[in-house]
């Protein structure tokens, strides 16, 4: 927003309706609709090798027709495919695939990547993702008992998740601008800017069109969908579809949508009525839930046109001097000003009453590149502490008096204060575990190896008193590990207390 703009939307605050209001526009749902939705299927571990041998087979002919379609001449990628049925229904065997996978079939309602099964791989074998107008035209639900039918014609046992869900509102009555860009707050910050205003294809000005916020895996989208169409005019389907069926549709007023986008990666961290968001059935029976939840996430905020300049510029104007505006003031600001009416109106998904979600606290894995940082940092540090000149003796001696501070401090050696630090991981996520099913892949084998090497870490402890205050923080993590010494009647005693 350049100075001329600026300047330009302080003129309308000549408008005290605009100036001193608040956001009362009547707002009319016109739709709401699961835009986008993409599944993953995952090959059950039931299936018998009759049947795994029945669909790779029927992979193989489908990689023959693709390498037919890959014969033909076009200068359309779009163009190059063969026909084929898929439990009597019509698709193209196209020429190109997708990442990860062998083969790609479509028509106009869906796009199926298939790849074979085999005992290397624990990935989806199947990649389909629903076209809006079929989602729109049907309904989501229509539309997966349709596909399932033709996945089970080749693959009889299956476990499908959601690998994409877009929820999408379409609203008359309230025209979105660039003062909405600060108007809207959430709660992880990601905010991205608005895109470039576009020239108006009737060549007066410019037009705001679209603003976003978030990342991939969880995003706000806001956009003209009545400049959209004009633009695209093969996305009028949903004028048909879903907006003149109602009833509610003024053909003379702008639709806005608001979308927002949810990706498996932020789905699996969600937790509902129905326990984790990680299967497909427990996230299609918590669309209103998610809806709620995305609302609550992603904030609308009744700030009048003045308050939105101000939020942008940082400055107010004050008895004629321009002063600046202070984070705390500014948040301040949000915190009076409450949600907008706009957003009380559309927090509801068709009607439905929503139960909460939660976010559960992410337990981070550990990674080999953390110990490469880690290592980078602290030879950085130490050559720059020695001008340039890196000496291992040096370095020794650094490591050397760490461990003395760490032994002097907490009565451990930095190994052993490591080693613990790795327990009380295990212990965080086997909360997790018990509270919310959530489990991070390889926790089993984690846990197993890092109680053996502490008990290999006892035995190495030569001085009893520092190997039963070791030993007691151990236990005090609540971690299996009891066995202090392998020939210590006291450790069957702490076994039968514990249990084990």
């Amino acid at each position: 927003m350049n100075n001329n703009e600026i300047a330009s939307l302080n003129n309308t605050n000549i408008d005290k309706a605009l100036y001193g209001g608040t956001i009362n526009n009547e707002v009319t749902i016109i739709n709401q609709m699961v835009d986008t939705l993409k599944f993953h299927f995952y090959p059950n571990n039931d299936l018998n090798p009759n049947e795994i041998e029945h669909y790779n087979n029927k992979i193989d002919t489908l990689i023959e027709s693709k390498k037919e379609a890959m014969l033909v001449s076009s200068d359309s990628n779009d163009d190059r495919y063969v026909k084929t049925k898929i439990k009597n229904v019509s698709f193209h065997v196209m020429a190109r695939t997708v990442k990860s996978f062998s083969v790609l079939v479509q028509n106009q309602d869906m796009t199926i990547a298939f790849k074979k099964i085999t005992d290397k791989s624990n990935n989806p074998v199947i990649k389909l993702e629903f076209r809006s107008e079929y989602l729109s035209r049907y309904g989501y639900i229509q539309c997966i008992k349709e596909v399932q039918q033709i996945i089970n014609s080749i693959l009889p046992d299956y476990l499908i998740k959601v690998s994409e869900i877009h929820l999408a509102t379409d609203i008359q009555g309230y025209n979105f601008n660039k003062l909405d860009v600060d108007r809207i707050t959430c709660r992880n910050r990601q905010k991205t800017t608005i895109s470039n205003p576009e020239t108006s294809i009737f060549g007066n000005g410019t037009r705001f069109s679209t603003m976003s916020f978030g990342k991939g895996d969880f995003m706000l989208r806001i956009y003209d969908k009545t400049y959209q169409i004009q633009k695209v005019p093969k996305a009028s389907y949903v004028k048909h579809t879903r907006w003149e069926v109602n009833g509610l549709y003024n053909p003379n007023l702008p639709v806005w949508r608001i979308e927002y986008q949810f990706r498996r990666k932020h789905l699996k961290t969600l937790i509902g009525k129905d326990g984790l968001l990680d299967g497909f059935e427990v996230v299609l029976n918590s669309i209103p839930d998610l809806w709620a939840y995305a609302c609550s996430r992603f904030v609308h905020f009744d700030i009048t046109a003045q308050q939105c300049i101000d939020i942008y510029t940082q400055t107010t104007l004050y008895k004629g001097v321009v002063i600046p505006l202070q984070k705390e003031t500014i948040k301040k600001r949000y915190q009076r000003a409450g949600i907008s009416q706009l957003w009380l109106q559309i927090s509801t998904y068709n009607d439905y009453s929503s139960q909460n979600i939660e976010k559960h606290k992410e337990i981070k894995k550990p990674e080999v590149q953390y110990v490469v940082n880690a290592f980078k940092g602290l030879v950085s540090t130490f050559v720059k502490l020695n001008r340039g000149n890196f000496n291992k003796e040096e370095l020794a001696t650094v490591i050397t008096t760490a461990n003395e501070e760490e032994l002097n401090k907490k009565g451990f050696s930095i190994l052993q204060s490591a080693k613990l630090k790795a327990v009380d991981y295990v212990q965080d996520m086997r909360k997790q575990y018990f509270q919310n099913g959530v489990i991070v892949d390889g926790f089993k084998d984690y846990q197993r190896e890092l109680n053996k090497n502490l008990k290999d870490t006892l035995s190495l402890i030569e001085d009893k008193k520092e190997k039963d205050k070791f030993f007691e923080e151990v236990l005090n993590r609540g971690t299996l590990i009891y066995n202090i010494y392998d020939e210590n009647e006291d450790s069957q005693d702490l076994k039968e207390y514990l249990g084990l």
